[in-house]
């Protein structure tokens, strides 16, 4: 059954009705054309999205798009040219080929090898006129960086090329459940890497065409509950295990039991993990802290680092006057160290966090029942 959308114009009530495009090409163009249509979101990600690629040559061939995050992870997008399982899996075959090619990379080899030739190159948008490299063109987005918050992109994109845990995207208008169960295989047995499919749609309605995007097959939530499965429960336990001191390995495994208990995921990464909560303003969760090993950091986040990113409640102002009263709470708390770069946060270190630990728990406990008011949409 197609798809329909209710719009209303100067007082008219009219539908947008699902029809197929004329091609495969058309949608890939109208894509490629406003990366924006990219739901970011329901990858796991912030933000829109910077391409730094459009049919870009790889050893392996020609890469649709390449887009980067604003926390430093790159986005593969391979579009499939036919509707039947031989499109499909040479479109899967080529996203990973091309991972292969910007597997270990340097920051500084993909930059030159990659982002510049782009730049450079016919299919970059006069958005970007005059860029000559990947600072140029974070810089002409909207993302704001600070200098502390650019050093964590390049770091995290530095380790994205050298593990290779890319998100790989294949996109086209329609898939068959035996599409998706090869995506599901490849995300269960793959260490790193994440799959997707983006089906994109065109509606049309009252002389008006439209087009969307949306993911109808991802990886599942790896969370500290282990409501995914073992994956999430694994990198607690690694994490855990390589905690050196007792008391503080022991807060940690309190904290993280509250999380789960209270309904607040925790969402592992190949480096530490974030805290996040559901809001109505977006699909992705909010981030209202981080857990890093020792020695590592993220935006001046280290160790268990509680609060939230401005720049990302400054989209989410539905739940930010309780969000601001959390990290006020989170600031009266014995020890609590602010850091020092824009995220509006504290960090508990190793020696802190055991004799304030119930406290902590209070302060999310409290989170949870102010957030328990706000309606969460389906």
């Amino acid at each position: 059954m197609p798809r329909r959308v209710l719009m209303q114009r100067d007082g008219e009530t009219f539908d947008l009705l699902e029809v197929p495009a004329p091609n495969e090409h058309h949608l890939q163009e109208i894509m490629k054309s406003q990366p924006q249509l990219i739901p970011s979101d329901d990858l796991g990600l912030d933000g829109d999205l910077l391409v730094v690629g459009r049919e870009t040559a790889l050893a392996s061939g020609f890469i649709d798009l390449l887009c980067l995050a604003r926390s430093g992870d790159l986005v593969l997008i391979e579009f499939k040219t036919g509707p039947q399982n031989p499109d499909f899996r040479h479109a899967l075959a080529q996203l990973i080929d091309y991972g292969s090619d910007l597997w270990r990379l340097t920051l500084e080899d993909f930059d030159r090898g990659v982002v510049q030739r782009y730049l450079a190159g016919i299919h970059s948008t006069s958005a970007f006129a005059g860029t000559r490299d990947l600072n140029d063109a974070i810089a002409r987005t909207n993302w704001e960086l600070t200098d502390d918050e650019l050093a964590s992109l390049k770091l995290r994109l530095t380790d994205v090329l050298v593990t290779g845990d890319f998100h790989y995207v294949v996109s086209a208008q329609r898939f068959t459940p035996a599409m998706q169960t090869s995506l599901e295989y490849m995300n269960a047995t793959m260490r790193f890497g994440r799959f997707y499919l983006v089906e994109i749609v065109q509606l049309q309605g009252a002389e008006l065409t439209a087009h969307a995007a949306q993911v109808v097959a991802a990886p599942p939530k790896r969370t500290a509950s282990g409501s995914s499965g073992s994956a999430g429960q694994a990198d607690e336990a690694a994490f855990i295990a390589d905690v050196g001191e007792e008391p503080y390995r022991n807060a940690l495994r309190e904290v993280l039991s509250a999380c789960t208990t209270l309904g607040i995921e925790v969402k592992w990464r190949s480096v530490g993990a974030s805290i996040r909560i559901q809001t109505p303003d977006r699909r992705q969760p909010l981030s209202i802290g981080w857990l890093l090993p020792v020695g590592s950091h993220w935006q001046g986040a280290r160790y268990m680092t509680l609060g939230v990113d401005p720049w990302s409640l400054n989209n989410t102002p539905s739940v930010e006057a309780i969000v601001r009263n959390y990290t006020a709470s989170l600031a009266k708390i014995a020890g609590a160290s602010r850091t020092t770069t824009k995220l509006e946060a504290y960090t508990f270190q190793p020696n802190v966090l055991p004799s304030v630990v119930q406290d902590v728990i209070s302060t999310l406990e409290q989170l949870v029942v102010d957030l328990a008011g706000v309606s969460i949409e389906g």
